[in-house]
């Protein structure tokens, strides 16, 4: 697992965090950009479950295995249950649950660095 690869991760997901809390204060539901960066967000967050498992397989630290893979499938999985939770959301707050699956995208990036680091 390379840290400089997963702080990008995490900054994007705090900044499309940022972007959907912007959307809620202006009343305006989840727009294509801000979903394209997801779905970048998301492709990059693939990249490191199949890099994550790669280094897994290879390492020879002691890494405890079952919590790391499951860090990195549930990184992978938040996303597209909160962008399909938005878009099917009327009010207002559909960006707002937008929001908090980036902030714990990034949370879960966070602790998949831990977890290795560790």
């Amino acid at each position: 697992m390379l840290p400089a690869i997963a702080y990008a991760l995490i900054a994007v997901s705090l900044l499309a965090g940022l972007w959907s809390l912007v959307l809620v204060a202006v009343n305006r539901r989840v727009s294509d950009p801000l979903v394209w960066l997801l779905s970048a967000l998301e492709l990059a967050l693939l990249v490191q479950v199949a890099g994550g498992c790669v280094a897994l397989a290879t390492t020879e630290r002691d890494v405890a295995a079952g919590l790391f893979v499951g860090y990195l499938l549930t990184a992978v999985l938040v996303l597209p249950l909160g962008v399909a939770w938005a878009a099917s959301e009327k009010s207002r707050w559909g960006p707002g649950v937008l929001a908090v699956a980036c902030v714990a995208t990034a949370a879960l990036v966070r602790r998949i660095l831990d977890v290795w680091q560790a």
